[in-house]
């Protein structure tokens, strides 16, 4: 009995195994646009210092002293009504 225990306990962790390894090797699917963007961290003090000022040419928000990029410039941000 005890046998029949460990192997079946060894069976299964080798299948989950098997299919974690699958999940992990699996492609994305190509009709799906996936954007894998690598972020860096930085201390306060460095975010601080590099924020561009207004009119300045920026690709996000956290790029910009305003927390506004707006095609690709560093702008108020304009509330419409």
């Amino acid at each position: 009995m005890r046998n029949g225990i460990h192997i079946l306990l060894a069976t299964l962790l080798i299948m989950a195994s098997v299919c974690d390894l699958q999940v992990q090797a699996a492609s994305l699917s190509h009709g799906v646009e996936v954007h894998l963007v690598r972020r860096v961290r930085r201390s306060m003090l460095w975010r601080w210092i590099t924020q561009r000022p207004v009119g300045s040419s920026c690709r996000d928000h956290s790029e910009c002293g305003t927390n506004y990029c707006r095609e690709s410039i560093c702008s108020f941000q304009v509330f419409s009504s």
